[in-house]
């Protein structure tokens, strides 16, 4: 059935057919782009994804847990050795003179507890590690001083127990310096440094 301008009319109750449906670009066209805007149907880049959470948190290494909770065990340590020493001062400046080198260790000594603490802090922060090394190092060298006192200080005139007392002296202050020894090689490792250099440079 054909109109006046030789179209096919559809049937009655006939649906329409699958041509192009109105307001729709046919198939074999290229989409067109109204002025000034976009094409309808043109392509558009995918979007690059939600922004992120932030940062991931930078994991913090063992050897830094490890090394801090030795420092504060040597802190406790010195405390109490520290504090016997100014009893014992105490109680010989009543007696005798000539105890500066006596204070002077008691001041390193309170200075290293000191520092120890402050030290171990800035490291499980990872804001620093200087101080830690410079505290453990303190440490290091008030044990060898010890040893080295005790062992010019008693002297055994050939009597067995003296001079096995003096090694025990020595030996106790060796032992002195194994906590901030293992703490000083775990602070300065490289781990570490990586560890403080990435919470700096957030």
């Amino acid at each position: 059935m054909t109109n006046e301008y030789g179209q096919q009319q559809p049937y009655p109750g006939q649906q329409p057919g699958y041509g192009q449906q109105p307001g729709q670009p046919g198939y074999g066209y290229p989409p067109q782009t109204p002025p000034g805007g976009q094409p309808v149907y043109a392509g558009q880049p995918y979007p690059q994804g939600a922004p992120g959470y932030g940062q991931m948190p930078i994991e913090k290494p063992g050897t830094i847990t490890g090394a801090a909770v030795l420092a504060f065990i040597q802190a406790g340590i010195t405390l109490i050795t520290t504090i016997i020493i100014t009893m014992g001062l105490i109680n010989a400046s009543s007696v005798t003179g000539g105890l500066g080198e006596g204070y002077a260790v008691m001041i390193a000594q309170f200075l290293g507890v000191v520092l120890l603490i402050v030290g171990s802090v800035q490291l499980l922060n990872g804001s620093s590690r200087g101080l830690f090394l410079v505290a453990t190092g303190l440490e290091v060298v008030i044990a060898l001083y010890w040893a080295i006192r005790f062992g010019s200080a008693i002297n055994a005139g050939g009597i067995g127990a003296i001079e096995n007392f003096r090694n025990s002296l020595i030996v106790i202050a060796l032992g002195y310096a194994v906590l901030p020894v293992i703490a000083l090689i775990l602070g300065a490792g490289s781990g570490v440094g990586r560890y403080i250099q990435a919470k700096q440079g957030r």
